[in-house]
């Protein structure tokens, strides 16, 4: 959601801001949201529909296991350059895929592509966090910036604080309503993990790092992308 907007914001001119601007946002959001999500889905179901038909597990394993991996990879490109978000339509296309495409190929295909993209997440996962935290460590970002190091601490405090309160206001009020229509008392959301659920996901900052470098690094289009894979 945060790729979406952020790709709705960046389509407009904030120079006179009013009412007109805030429904084109809205409108730009939707657009994304909608065309994006049902490429993912075509693309996706189109996958199901060749390898069930075509059944390259006959002749090959290797074939069929490329031919998803390129599948989901084809719809990222296509979103890019119909310049939509590649990230959401490749989610989107993995979500069909793992519930038709998947269940379309041989046993030893399901094998292989089960612990190679549990790999591939891996792999990319640590790149991520890898990567952020040697930017983040990186002393000519600091010499760069004009402000002092007590203005620094303030910002990063405030803004840690405010993602601290807004996690909390979605996570602990959230889990209670399911709490409250679940029946069974070992389906219920336990405080103890209503708080691992809060404070893990302050760890998830990756996607909007790369966002807010993307103007100024190439690199972090290829970092979006193997966030995708997760």
């Amino acid at each position: 959601m945060s790729i979406v907007i952020f790709n709705s914001v960046q389509s407009l001119n904030f120079s006179s801001i009013n009412a007109v601007k805030a429904l084109e946002l809205l409108g730009t959001f939707l657009y994304l949201f909608c065309t994006s999500t049902i490429l993912g889905v075509a693309v996706g179901l189109l996958s199901a529909y060749l390898i069930k038909t075509f059944y390259f597990g006959r002749h090959s394993t290797d074939r069929e296991v490329a031919l998803m991996m390129l599948m989901a990879y084809f719809s990222y490109m296509i979103a890019e350059l119909l310049e939509l978000s590649g990230i959401l339509t490749i989610f989107f296309c993995g979500i069909v895929m793992s519930h038709y495409t998947w269940h379309n190929v041989t046993g030893n295909s399901r094998t292989t592509t089960k612990h190679s993209f549990a790999t591939m997440s891996f792999i990319s996962e640590t790149f991520i966090f890898l990567y952020v935290g040697m930017d983040a460590l990186d002393i000519d970002n600091w010499k760069a910036s004009k402000a002092s190091i007590g203005t620094s601490i303030a910002v990063s405090s405030t803004f840690l604080a405010l993602v601290l309160i807004g996690r909390a206001a979605f996570v602990f009020p959230i889990a209670n309503i399911s709490n409250y229509f679940v029946t069974r008392e070992s389906a219920k959301i336990e405080f103890r993990s209503q708080f691992i659920i809060w404070w893990a996901g302050l760890m998830r900052g990756a996607v909007t790092i790369a966002l807010s470098c993307n103007q100024a690094s190439t690199c972090c289009n290829f970092i979006l992308f193997l966030k995708s894979l997760l």
